[in-house]
């Protein structure tokens, strides 16, 4: 006989919850059921699962991907179930389990933990009376991510107001929540775990919440709350002495409180990011002896951080970006996060070697000091003070000297950030070797050398994590090294603005690099074809070649490029800490956040010769598309209208003729054209989006374009279609002109050729006449002479 009263399972890679759970039927004595994060792939809850009645623990909770389909009301027949936790991950936006009824949910009397968290509730009416009634003993009650209406938890019945609620924990987070907080939470004297974030209540809150005073976490974060009933923040918490966690961001608040408060609780996090503090550090954050996790990004503080600060033991999680923070910095005992990007920090070294014993190395420490004014040879200190640290971050600041090879030794690095400094040197050949970088930038310095080799060093294997190389804008040379062909995982390769040389690789293909979603090789020296491999990128949405010595054609299967081919393309896998720029409607633009939303061609600034190839018009999803100062010629593509999402498009300084098509007005996003200096004719095409783009710089150089913008306006229909008299006026008239141009030069010449014969020919027959005229020409020159010897020097008198 089966006596297992207890069950974790875990099933990698199963495909049905119902195939490979079936024999759980014959665990007669099962009372404990753990069947979470699993790969179910969206199977549905079987039913047959409300036949075993001896469970008291059922967890079916976040499957990647998530069970899916309607909640069998046959889970209802577990009456000794005191834990059911069905909540899920919602991917793609998308809710794969729901239910419009939780009437089943009235037979688990026996109810202490009811988590639906990720579920479809929006059918569901009178939710709340459907749940606290016939419950009376849950103490934990997850709704987080339900789609529900505040008016879904409206109590109907009012009696159930009157009697005790037992809920502890109430999850109402990331709701569509409106106006006043559900009035039923008032009721709930017992509460200790509140968190009504990321809603959208749009009021202010409630005083009442400080009645609560068991509460020990309260989470209001991103709610929507634009001030609070009758005072301040410090009015509701200010009673509430076991508070431990304090979530206020996002509500915009006015942090007003004196230098000698003293607050009644001990936080251990206190989050108030884009709170309003608009003065120095907060004093009383010094009697928080257990704070831990600190966030006041964006509230307007100003000054240097106390010295108390530095000294806090339990400081482990720093937030303090956007601010105003001056001076230098030493980092907190223990921290593990520590994030004072954008403020005013100067100092050259932050850290204070006297106590380097005291820090706490912790498996993986995270350092973002970005945009901040830290100058000097800072790098070469890092190692001694913090050898775990996992991500590094100092971008924009003032650092110069070279890469240190200690840096090497970070064997927890991943991410290396150093973007926008004065670095000078080479790049240490060791720094990819030793770590398990996953995103290295080192844009925008004075880098010079050859590109190292970016590769974990494994015994007996080459694999490597590295997703993101940036080393564009420094000075590097030579060649692109084939050993990037090992990055297998890469997704950006950005080498632009340097001065490499050669070819451009062909093992950069989809064999290699199966993922790259971004290659950059603008503004170098390269040579040669554009290789065809590169059609092989089929993840590729960005590809920037401008501003090389490329030659040959422009190959015609870049329309394979997939992800340009999508109507949408799947801009999730981008990191998003990525920085690239790209010049796009004619200014070089910074993407951060929005890079996974650009899709772009560039191939301006080459030798490129031969057409547009058509089939380029076959990428839907492309934004930019660049061909500016080449060599090409033949048509612009008829079919160009196919890029629906086209908004910039630069095909100037070529040798392109032909008309301008008319479907290039159908391209709605468009905002930037130029088809300057090339051999365009005929009329500029009008209305729907070219009645935007009136710029005539758009077409200048092309000396056959007629219409607006254009001061130079077309012939009218009704002088091109005349009819065949007026066609024939026009050829007569044609004619009889040069009829006259003929017998005009005929009369001039013949008047020349007599006046001058009659003069020659009379000097020549007549001896006497001959001498008299040649002695009359001698007389002329000798008077000319004589003037000019005697008025020259009196004119010079005068002007001296």
């Amino acid at each position: 006989m089966n006596i297992y009263t207890s069950l974790y399972i875990y099933l990698f890679e199963a495909r049905n919850i119902e195939s490979s759970l079936v024999y759980l039927l014959e665990l007669n004595h099962l009372e404990h059921l753990d069947v979470s994060i699993n790969n179910f792939s969206y199977s549905k809850i079987p039913k047959f699962m409300g036949s075993m009645k001896q469970l008291r623990y059922l967890n079916l909770s976040y499957m990647m991907p998530s069970l899916c389909g309607k909640v069998p009301d046959e889970l209802g027949n577990l009456t000794n179930l005191q834990v059911l936790d069905l909540s899920i991950v919602i991917t793609d936006y998308e809710h794969h389990l729901f239910t419009h009824s939780l009437k089943w949910v009235s037979n688990l009397r026996q109810l202490r933990h009811l988590g639906l968290g990720g579920m479809n509730l929006s059918q569901v009416n009178n939710l709340i009376d459907s749940l606290i009634e016939p419950l009376p003993f849950v103490r934990v009650l997850d709704l987080s991510l339900c789609s529900l209406l505040t008016t879904q938890l409206n109590l109907k019945n009012l009696s159930i107001a009157s009697h005790p609620i037992s809920i502890r924990k109430l999850v109402l987070n990331s709701n569509n929540l409106e106006g006043k907080i559900p009035s039923f939470i008032q009721n709930l004297t017992s509460l200790e775990y509140l968190d009504l974030s990321l809603n959208n209540f749009g009021t202010q809150i409630p005083l009442w919440l400080g009645e609560h005073k068991s509460l020990v976490h309260l989470d209001l974060g991103d709610a929507g709350f634009t001030s609070v009933e009758g005072g301040d923040i410090w009015s509701v918490v200010s009673n509430l002495h076991n508070l431990t966690y304090l979530d206020i961001s996002r509500t915009f608040l006015t942090l007003n409180f004196s230098s000698d408060w003293v607050p009644p609780f001990q936080l251990q996090t206190f989050s108030a990011r884009t709170c309003r503090i608009n003065g120095p550090f907060p004093q009383w954050l010094k009697t928080q002896k257990s704070l831990s996790y600190l966030a006041l990004s964006n509230a307007g503080i100003h000054g240097p951080l106390p010295k108390w600060f530095h000294e806090m033991q339990s400081l482990t999680d720093v937030y303090l970006g956007n601010n105003q923070i001056t001076g230098c910095l030493i980092f907190p005992i223990n921290f593990v996060s520590f994030y004072l990007f954008n403020n005013s920090l100067s100092c050259q070294y932050m850290m204070n070697t006297s106590r380097r014993t005291k820090i706490n190395y912790h498996a993986g420490t995270f350092v973002k000091l970005s945009d901040n004014f830290i100058s000097g040879q800072f790098l070469e200190h890092l190692y001694h003070e913090m050898p775990n640290v996992a991500l590094l971050d100092l971008s924009n600041n003032q650092i110069n000297g070279s890469i240190p090879k200690s840096m090497c030794q970070f064997t927890l690095l991943s991410y290396l950030m150093l973007r926008k400094n004065r670095l000078s040197g080479t790049i240490p050949r060791c720094l990819g070797e030793s770590s398990d970088l996953q995103f290295v930038d080192l844009a925008f310095n004075n880098l010079s050398g050859d590109i190292p080799c970016f590769r974990v060093a494994h015994v007996g294997w080459s694999f490597s994590s590295l997703d993101f190389v940036s080393l564009s804008d420094n000075m590097l040379s030579g060649r692109i090294p084939s050993c990037l062909a090992n990055l297998s995982n890469l997704e950006v390769l950005d080498v632009g603005e340097n001065n490499l040389s050669g070819e451009i690789p062909t093992f950069i293909t989809r064999v290699n690099v199966p993922g790259l979603q971004i290659l950059r090789l603008r503004n170098n020296k390269l040579e040669g074809s554009i290789p065809e491999q590169l059609c092989s990128l089929s993840k590729l949405q960005i590809l920037d070649l401008g501003h090389n010595y490329l030659t040959g054609i422009i190959p015609s299967c870049l329309s394979n490029l997939t992800e340009m081919n999508l109507r949408h393309p799947s801009v999730f896998g981008f990191n998003r800490m990525a920085d690239v720029n790209e010049i796009i409607k004619g200014t070089d633009r910074e993407y951060t956040k929005t890079i996974g939303f650009m899709v772009n061609i560039d191939l301006s600034c080459n030798k490129l010769i031969g057409s547009i190839p058509e089939k380029i018009t076959n990428l839907p999803s492309l934004v930019g598309l660049n061909l500016s100062y080449n060599q090409l010629s033949g048509h612009i593509p008829g079919s160009i209208g196919g890029l629906k999402s086209l908004e910039s498009l630069d095909l100037s300084r070529n040798k392109l003729h032909g008309t301008i098509p008319t479907s290039l007005g159908a391209i709605s996003p468009l905002e930037f054209l130029d088809l300057s200096y090339n051999n365009l004719s005929g009329q500029i095409p009008t209305g729907n989006q070219l009645q935007t783009l009136n710029d005539p710089l758009s077409y200048a150089g092309n000396p056959y374009l007629c219409g607006d913008p254009l001061s130079k306006k077309c012939k009218s229909n009704h002088d091109s279609t005349n009819g065949s008299s007026g066609a024939q006026n026009n050829e007569d008239e044609e004619s009889e002109d040069k009829h006259e141009t003929m017998w005009f030069y005929l009369v001039v010449m013949s008047g020349f050729a007599t006046g001058f014969w009659c003069v020659v020919g009379t000097l020549f027959l007549n001896k006497s006449w001959r001498h008299a005229f040649f002695r009359r020409v001698e007389f002329v020159q000798d008077w000319l002479y004589v003037a000019v010897v005697v008025r020259v020097p009196k004119l010079m008198r005068r002007f001296i």
